[in-house]
């Protein structure tokens, strides 16, 4: 009775200071909230490469089974996504509240304006069927039935069977498989190559026949093929050009096409992004419709890239002035706008040898050329381009090896140097060099004198051998060997030789045919014609100093 009468006073005391309970939805203020429903779509599938399999077997021909895959490879890297008409639900947001307006995400980007954030034009499955009936238009890039393809190579893998496909994929993350087998007979090859999609669960058969000998060059039609099926849509051909611009780089919904003038390349119809590009030219952007069964045929002006840099050249006969590749017109030029950096300027005419100069246009500035040209022959002034690495010409090497016999000279000179400075440090320390007074020391202490003795020989050896030696690396040049004006070859005297030779040698293969002229004269040119005899002229060898 106690410890009942004990639990009723507990339970009272409970209740009279008890909390007041809230409901979980009033303490986190659900009903105020309210937000759409949303759902985000996968962004990446992955096309994995197996090796094929051949029903025959030939240890010859094994190298076909990375060969064939690693060929038709080569023809999807290009294959930047898939397009899937209904894409796999990652994530999914119920909505919840009454009346729903936003998203969670779009109230959070309302109340924070100032955030960056990449907006998203498809949240939800009704977006996303405005998009199959063409009621909402938006860039691939934001169009979630626009996948991205990653290439997996699986040459480690042992090749695989259709039937094998299905447990592989999943296994192994594989959103697509492709593999085949190949079957030579006489000097044909016959390859069969599947697709699969684990997705769908089902699987493309593709056949493809063509010579053993060029079964690299004519798989083209196969790989072809096999992308157009992994687009998911159907194709149109593309053709662009900038009005005869060469060299424009390509680009459609961010893919690489390659390069103006671009002919019969095949691209996914539909509402695209087209963009064209090259350097020093302002670049060329705009939507464009790719429609079934038409081809696309675009060709615009690029815009030359003009600053607030300036030119003016003059030359001593008319010339045309190229500026790079662009031509800019005759001298003499006056003041024309010009893009800033560093480029070549070119002038040419005929009979006359071009002149090249390097220019460094700056913004707000003007750079001013006179060039005086020369009559001559291009092509033999400029024999070779007389480049013989890169831009270094036969007058740059003759002039590096005059260089490298210069320094090799210091060389010399410095060892011979040092030679004579080790005979004149061991000379300050030997204290008697007179005959007399050695013998006076040998007589008066002759213990004294051999330990003396064997000390000045060391010094003495010492110096001679330092001596010696730098004299062997040195060498002796005619001029040096009073004497008997032999060479004593070393190596800086050796090294000194070759790069002499080599100027000789670099100096002679720039030599070309307006550098040494040969010919003959009359003595009275205007009597030539007139019986004049051979007698009454004279031959000449004339010298063009060119360097």
């Amino acid at each position: 009775m106690k410890h009942k009468i004990s639990a009723f006073l507990l339970i009272v005391g409970l209740l009279v200071n008890t909390i007041p309970l809230i409901a979980i939805d009033d303490y986190y203020n659900f009903p105020s909230q309210s937000y759409k429903g949303s759902v985000t779509f996968e962004t990446n599938r992955s096309l994995c490469i197996f090796p094929f399999v051949a029903t025959k077997e030939d240890v010859t021909k094994e190298y076909l089974m990375k060969g064939i895959p690693s060929v038709l490879l080569s023809e999807l890297r290009n294959l930047e996504y898939t397009y899937v008409e209904y894409p796999r639900k990652n994530i999914v947001y119920h909505s919840f509240g009454e009346n729903p307006i936003s998203t969670l995400q779009e109230k959070i980007d309302a109340e924070s304006p100032n955030v960056k954030r990449k907006r998203k034009e498809v949240n939800d499955e009704k977006d996303l069927d405005d998009l199959r009936i063409g009621k909402k238009q938006v860039s691939p890039e934001k169009d979630p039935r626009y996948i991205k393809i990653t290439i997996k190579q699986m040459w480690d893998k042992k090749p695989l069977s259709p039937d094998e496909a299905y447990g592989a994929a999943t296994k192994m993350g594989c959103d697509y498989i492709l593999s085949g087998s190949f079957e030579i007979n006489d000097n044909t090859l016959k390859t069969k190559v599947f697709l699969f999609d684990d997705y769908e669960g089902k699987t493309f058969p593709f056949e493809h026949q063509t010579s053993i000998i060029r079964a690299y060059q004519e798989m083209g039609p196969l790989g072809e093929s096999i992308k157009e099926k992994l687009q998911g849509k159907e194709t149109t051909f593309v053709e662009v050009s900038a009005g005869g611009l060469e060299g424009a780089l390509v680009y459609i919904d961010g893919i690489y096409l390659g390069k103006t003038p671009l002919a019969d390349k095949k691209f996914p119809i539909g509402k695209r992004s087209l963009f064209i590009f090259k350097e020093g030219y302002f670049p060329y952007k705009s939507d464009v419709l790719l429609e079934k069964g038409k081809k696309f045929q675009i060709d615009t002006n690029l815009s030359l890239k003009l600053s607030s840099s300036y030119i003016t050249v003059t030359s001593n006969v008319e010339s045309d002035v190229y500026l790079g590749i662009q031509y800019l017109g005759k001298t003499p030029i006056k003041r024309i706008a010009i893009p800033s950096g560093m480029n070549r300027l070119r002038l040419s005419r005929e009979g006359y040898i071009d002149s090249f100069r390097g220019i460094d246009a700056k913004d707000d500035e003007e750079t001013v050329v006179d060039i005086q040209m020369r009559e001559g022959q291009t092509e033999v002034y400029y024999k070779n381009k007389q480049n013989v690495f890169l831009d270094h010409t036969y007058k740059d090497f003759t002039t590096y090896s005059i260089y490298g016999a210069l320094l090799f000279y210091a060389s010399y000179a410095y060892l011979n140097y040092a030679s004579r400075q080790a005979y004149s440090g061991a000379r300050s320390q030997v204290t008697l060099t007179d005959a007399v007074a050695i013998t006076t020391f040998y007589q008066n202490n002759s213990n004294e004198f051999i330990f003396w003795y064997y000390t000045q020989n060391q010094i003495i050896d010492d110096a001679e051998s330092k001596a010696k030696n730098l004299k062997r690396i040195a060498g002796t040049l005619p001029t040096e060997n009073r004497r008997d004006r032999q060479l004593v070859a070393g190596p800086m005297v050796i090294l000194m030789g070759l790069m002499l030779v080599s100027a000789a040698t670099f100096y002679f293969l720039g030599l070309d045919q307006e550098t040494l002229e040969i010919g003959y004269l009359p003595i009275n040119p205007a009597f030539a014609n007139q019986g004049q005899s051979a007698i009454e002229g004279y031959g000449f060898m004339q010298f063009h100093l060119r360097y």
